[in-house]
């Protein structure tokens, strides 16, 4: 069994040479929710992640077929520097392929959960692998054993992966990490809410998941409004729509871009 540590905080905080787990899609997409907070934090990333996506490795490999034989592995992505105010710190990526498709062509809870199952266990042998090839590592090397080098992945960190714009309640992704063998901190923005917030219907079907979906992680919602014109030519914000600033808060859209 894995030990899966929740606490408050900013996974982007996490210590150099960390692996930053989040679930992905397989047609090179980081649009929405967390997944755009990754992008603009580590754009070299996301490019090599979009390129892992829709090049095909022969001429003749269909795009769909390549991207269809993703789902359920981990594209473990060396480290690349953050991009922010707050410095420059070197992460390992780890795109976890739990759904094929995003937005509306999601793939279903159980399917992204299997998929999720598989995907952990490859990068659990990725990571095993890059550890045992580090100097010093090496079973038969007693003198210098468990040294770590500057590029060895160290812990693995993540956020509530598949509990956004994927829409599987949290509590049973964590089971099935549980259940993988890779140990993992958890981590969720602070003033976000304890329970699982998933089950939201409305959040997640139609239009109003759809309006969700279009709004930026880090982006004020307030940029959202229109302007009203108060008599005498003053400007003011109308207001917005209390539903959606709640879902969007619910769904952690707020607080993983740090200015």
């Amino acid at each position: 069994m894995a030990i899966i540590t929740e606490r408050v905080g900013d996974v982007f905080s996490a210590p150099p040479n960390s692996i930053i787990i989040h679930a992905c899609n397989a047609r090179g997409s980081w649009g929405a929710g967390v997944a755009l907070a990754f992008k603009k934090k580590y754009p070299a990333a996301y490019r090599i992640y979009h390129a892992h996506c829709t090049t095909t490795p022969s001429k003749d490999t269909k795009l769909a077929t390549h991207q269809a034989s993703l789902v359920g592995t981990t594209l473990l992505i060396s480290p690349v520097e953050s991009k922010g105010k707050l410095g420059r710190e070197r992460h390992w990526i780890a795109c976890l392929f739990t759904s094929f498709g995003n937005g509306r062509n999601v793939s279903k809870p159980e399917v992204i959960l299997e998929n999720t199952r598989r995907a952990v266990k490859d990068l659990g042998t990725q990571v095993e692998m890059l550890r045992e090839k580090q100097p010093g590592n090496k079973k038969d090397d007693e003198d210098h054993k468990g040294e770590i080098g500057a590029e060895t992945p160290g812990d693995c960190w993540a956020v509530r992966i598949n509990s956004g714009l994927f829409s599987v309640p949290w509590a049973q992704t964590k089971k099935v990490l549980e259940e993988g063998g890779v140990d993992i901190v958890v981590v969720r923005p602070e003033g976000g809410d304890d329970n699982d917030n998933d089950n939201d219907v409305e959040a997640k079907t139609g239009e109003k998941r759809a309006a969700v979906d279009h709004i930026g992680v880090g982006e004020n919602i307030a940029d959202k409004r229109k302007s009203t014109t108060k008599k005498g030519g003053t400007k003011r914000p109308a207001p917005v729509h209390e539903g959606l600033e709640k879902r969007r808060k619910k769904r952690g859209l707020d607080g993983w871009l740090k200015p």
